[in-house]
């Protein structure tokens, strides 16, 4: 059966260019839902709601469209009308053709304030005596009630004869309510046993091919997507008087009789889509050469690494990224001499190896925090060279900075605590030729530091003007 989903509301959001958050009307009927969900939370603002001709058994999840002003429920299988308290804009509710047994739900509605129009012709609980003095004066602010308008002069002598029709309503309660009404969703297939494909025997088949054509079809389309040709050839061959023979017949008007009939509407139309369009068979994979070579394949594009293929390890070891999350039960690991293959939910990843490992010796293990899969793998032939270990100056300490020296030269490198070493302004006898070159150029720039030009002719020295230093 159905659900609502985003993109069931994206493609029924066209006219809102497919945007949710400010949709506002939107039409979900005829989609066999079982379910209200979602809507809360992807449709905000939303003010009319189609939900006609499914098979919802409870009102639920609207409680927070406060926006909601129309909600169309008819043809479903509600038999409770509940949990519209907090819809505080709703003006119209309409309930046509249901299951309401009980006339005095509709006491859930009087804190609907707004609430103007009710309908709900095709109910048990309108073929009661005194349903709709009950329904006027129950919900004062009515205004239609099944299409027709609820005058004051109504409202009043409702009021005044409802005492009288009271024993008359409980009566039709008590013999109409039948002993389980559904209030959750879910509850019509409780009782059912659920059929487990893979518990599925083979003696299980004398009782589906008892049963009508159309069950046949439903069970092989819904369980075993794999059998939709036979499901479309099965029904083809059979007489097509069991399901004249099933319209025909009269049964009950009962949630279960619809809900049934909804399941075999689903199915004949599905039946009738894989007439017209029969599903295309599958393209083998190719995972050999003609030779027998096995091929490459990464089908899930994952990112792996392979390590060991140096003259000096003993193991290749294939790290193998599989989904985090994905149950490990999921996982199918084939490794083979000259290939690794891991299959994951039908994608298949393939590895020709560089050389030849032993498949009995290996081991596979997975990560509990990433999800990685480690498969080992001894190789056929080991290398009997160790790998050399590396010499002490050739480790190299990453941590520790680096500091590089500058290399001087000796010549412009003097020794100053030699330079100081000078009496009378001659080097002393301890110095080198070099530092006494040196030193000579270091005086002569001195002397030119200290000479003085001549005064001028017409200079005359004034004791008052102190000198220039």
């Amino acid at each position: 059966m159905g659900r609502i989903t985003i993109s069931l509301l994206r493609k029924r959001a066209e006219h809102n260019d497919m945007e949710l958050a400010t949709l506002e009307e939107i039409s979900l009927h005829q989609e066999n839902l079982e379910r209200i969900e979602m809507l809360d939370r992807a449709c905000p603002h939303l003010k009319i709601l189609y939900l006609q001709n499914n098979i919802i058994s409870v009102i639920e999840n609207l409680n927070r469209l406060k926006s909601l002003v129309y909600i169309n429920l008819a043809l479903n299988n509600i038999q409770i009308i509940q949990n519209l308290e907090s819809v505080e804009s709703l003006e119209k509710l309409d309930l046509t053709i249901n299951f309401i047994f009980n006339v005095k739900d509709v006491d859930r509605l009087k804190a609907n304030q707004h609430l103007r129009e009710l309908y709900l012709t095709g109910n048990p609980c309108t073929t009661y005596n005194g349903y709709r003095e009950y329904v006027v004066t129950a919900l004062p602010s009515l205004q239609l009630l099944d299409g027709k308008e609820v005058l004051k002069s109504e409202r009043i002598k409702a009021r005044q004869d409802l005492p009288e029709l009271m024993d008359e309503i409980n009566e039709g309660i008590e013999e109409n309510t039948p002993d389980e009404i559904i209030i959750t969703s879910g509850s019509l297939d409780d009782e059912d046993e659920k059929f487990d494909p893979n518990n599925f025997k083979e003696d299980d088949t004398q009782s589906l091919v008892s049963c009508p054509s159309w069950v046949v079809v439903f069970v092989a389309v819904f369980f075993f997507p794999h059998h939709r040709k036979y499901a479309h050839d099965f029904h083809q061959s059979s007489s097509f008087g069991e399901c004249r023979e099933y319209w025909q017949e009269e049964v009950e008007h009962t949630p279960r009789s619809r809900f049934e009939m909804h399941k075999k509407q689903e199915a004949m139309q599905l039946a009738e889509d894989l007439k017209k369009n029969p599903p295309k068979p599958k393209k083998k994979k190719k995972m050999f050469k003609d030779d027998g070579t096995p091929l490459n394949m990464n089908e899930g594009e994952w990112n792996f690494q392979l390590e060991g293929q140096d003259i000096y390890s003993a193991n290749l070891v294939l790290d193998f990224p599989c989904y985090k999350y994905v149950d490990t039960s999921q996982i199918d690991l084939d490794v083979q001499p000259t290939y690794v293959r891991i299959t994951i939910k039908d994608h298949v990843f393939q590895l020709r190896l560089p050389e030849e490992v032993h498949p009995d010796k290996g081991n596979a293990q997975r990560s509990q925090i990433t999800g990685h899969l480690i498969v080992t793998m001894p190789k056929v032939n080991p290398p009997r060279v160790k790998k050399p270990a590396k010499k002490p100056e050739e480790v190299s300490h990453d941590n520790q900075p680096k500091t590089e020296k500058l290399e001087v030269s000796p010549v412009l490198a003097p020794d100053y605590k030699n330079i100081l070493k000078v009496a009378d302004g001659k080097p002393s006898s301890n110095t080198t030729i070099e530092q006494s070159s040196l030193f000579g150029a270091y005086s002569g720039i001195r002397n030119m530091a200290k000479h003085v030009r001549e005064n001028d002719a017409d200079f005359v020295d004034d004791d008052d003007v102190p000198p220039l230093e």
